[in-house]
């Protein structure tokens, strides 16, 4: 029985991998709705975890997965154009994917998550019915090669008879529970603190044995060290997969037409501050998207394009990882700031008339403080800055914001690496 746990608890953490790729390329296959490479690749990632969850008798999310694999199915062979409904039903498919794993991962089944209603629009947007949908999804997984059947594949892979290929992924990659790493990295700081008292020892005894024999030691526990830290660290792209979808979505709540741009997804920050930084991403990006940006009317009276431009930008700097997330928007009205912080005694007269606009723009990550005219769903009750400013600040990293008014705001994040042991030359005289 643990076993098969141990194999279900695969399938949902490559499964939740899967999704946040498929949240990716639905954004872009509504921005490019013939590409057949995406078309394909989302259509191959739904028939995998149909497949799959077939295989471990999951008959809700084999049902829904089966109908949504219609739908798209006839997308990519070019039956049916993809509109805006039938993007924002496939978005919604992927979030009753999502629910029904999260059961699976806490309760061990499926749930009580309520998929009839999807499945009805899913049937209609490709102008059938539910028995002529599930049928025409079973027959097309039955034709498919066995190389590009996923139950076949599932069984394939648990056999000594894996393809080179296959063999070569599992071979070269392990999943490793978190709590594991924090507990060797504990003790890797223990053996760092007994290093260097034994090379005080040996340096007190004038032992040339001794000291030979703590250098060597600390070479092999500055590697080992070395190793661990190089094992929690993860793409910052673990983090940014989740915004495309998150920005599409808030553009579509706001009016707005607003694409994201990536660059340094590859840079590597440790799993803690991976986690600290995830809501103030978060929310400088919904900031950026519901008051940064303009609805497209107003882009076009101000001579801009109709659609925005959050860009997101990642760099190493030494021990630190330099963030920018910027917009191409109205940016900040420094005089409204200047005259909110003093409504809200956050500034004196005086100091409203002295502060540079790079010191009004900081006024933002106040608490508490806000602009926005009205409270929405999305913001106005001026804690989603102070949130951002707490939690890189808890993690030993500074944030400050520059803008200009009319061409768009950046904000800076300055963030460590790790927040493990770093290397200290202590002096005594």
């Amino acid at each position: 029985m643990s076993d098969l746990q141990d194999v279900i608890g695969e399938f949902v953490v490559e499964s939740y991998e899967n999704l946040d790729q498929l949240d990716r390329d639905l954004v872009a296959l509504e921005r490019e709705p013939a590409s057949q490479p995406t078309l394909s690749s989302i259509f191959r990632t739904i028939h995998n975890i149909k497949g799959t969850c077939g295989f471990f008798g999951f008959g809700k999310l084999e049902c829904v997965t089966h109908v949504g694999e219609n739908l798209l199915s006839k997308l990519r062979d070019g039956e049916l154009p993809l509109d805006a409904d039938r993007a924002a039903a496939l978005l919604q498919l992927v979030d009753a994917i999502r629910a029904i794993l999260a059961n699976i991962e806490s309760l061990g089944a499926e749930g009580e998550v309520d998929c009839a209603a999807l499945i009805d629009k899913l049937v209609r947007l490709q102008g059938g019915n539910l028995e002529v949908a599930l049928a025409t999804s079973a027959k097309t997984a039955q034709a498919l090669p066995e190389s590009e059947n996923p139950r076949r594949t599932t069984v394939i892979l648990s056999g000594a008879d894996s393809t080179a290929e296959h063999a070569t992924a599992a071979d070269t990659t392990i999943r490793v529970n978190v709590g594991l790493l924090d507990g060797l990295l504990e003790r890797v700081h223990e053996l760092l603190q007994n290093r260097n008292q034994m090379m005080r020892l040996g340096r007190a005894a004038h032992d040339a044995e001794l000291l030979a024999a703590a250098e060597r030691l600390d070479r092999i526990a500055t590697e080992l060290h070395s190793g661990v830290l190089q094992l929690r660290l993860m793409p910052i792209e673990s983090v940014w997969s989740k915004l495309p979808r998150l920005v599409r979505d808030l553009a579509v709540q706001c009016g707005k037409k607003v694409r994201i741009e990536m660059e340094g997804k590859e840079t590597e920050l440790d799993k803690t501050i991976i986690e600290a930084i995830k809501d103030p991403l978060t929310h400088l990006v919904r900031n950026a998207v519901d008051h940064g940006i303009e609805r497209p009317a107003e882009r076009l009276a101000a001579g801009k394009p109709a659609e925005g431009c959050l860009r997101l930008v990642a760099r190493r700097d030494g021990g630190y990882i330099r963030l920018e997330i910027g917009d191409d928007g109205s940016g900040l009205d420094l005089e409204l700031i200047r005259r909110k912080a003093l409504e809200r005694g956050l500034i004196g007269l005086q100091q409203s008339l002295s502060l540079t606009d790079r010191e009004a723009a900081q006024l933002v990550f106040a608490p508490g403080f806000s602009t926005a005219r009205q409270v929405t769903s999305v913001s106005g009750r001026g804690v989603g800055l102070d949130v951002v400013k707490t939690n890189v600040e808890r993690v030993g990293g500074a944030v400050e914001i520059h803008s200009q008014r009319g061409r768009g705001t950046t904000v800076r994040l300055k963030i460590p690496i790790t927040l493990t042991l770093v290397p200290n030359l202590i002096l005594s005289a």
